[in-house]
């Protein structure tokens, strides 16, 4: 049993991971389409920072990924 109850770990911290309203927003929002902090931003009505924090638990749990685009 010890690969279910790996399973069952990582399932808890992916739970875990998406268990924030303004996750779950990031995430409905991402579904739509790409979306820049700024603009995420904007739709959750936070800070940049905010955002910063919940993507980075996002990325780490590989639910979204990153694209840096340079001007």
């Amino acid at each position: 049993m010890p690969a279910r109850r790996l399973i069952a770990e990582k399932l808890s911290e992916l739970l875990s991971a998406i268990s924030h309203a303004h996750r779950v927003r990031i995430i409905e929002e991402l579904y739509e389409g790409e979306r820049d902090v700024n603009t995420l931003k904007d739709l959750l009505e936070v800070n940049q920072s905010t955002v910063s924090q919940h993507l980075a638990v996002l990325r780490a749990y590989q639910v979204v990924r990153q694209r840096k685009e340079g001007h």
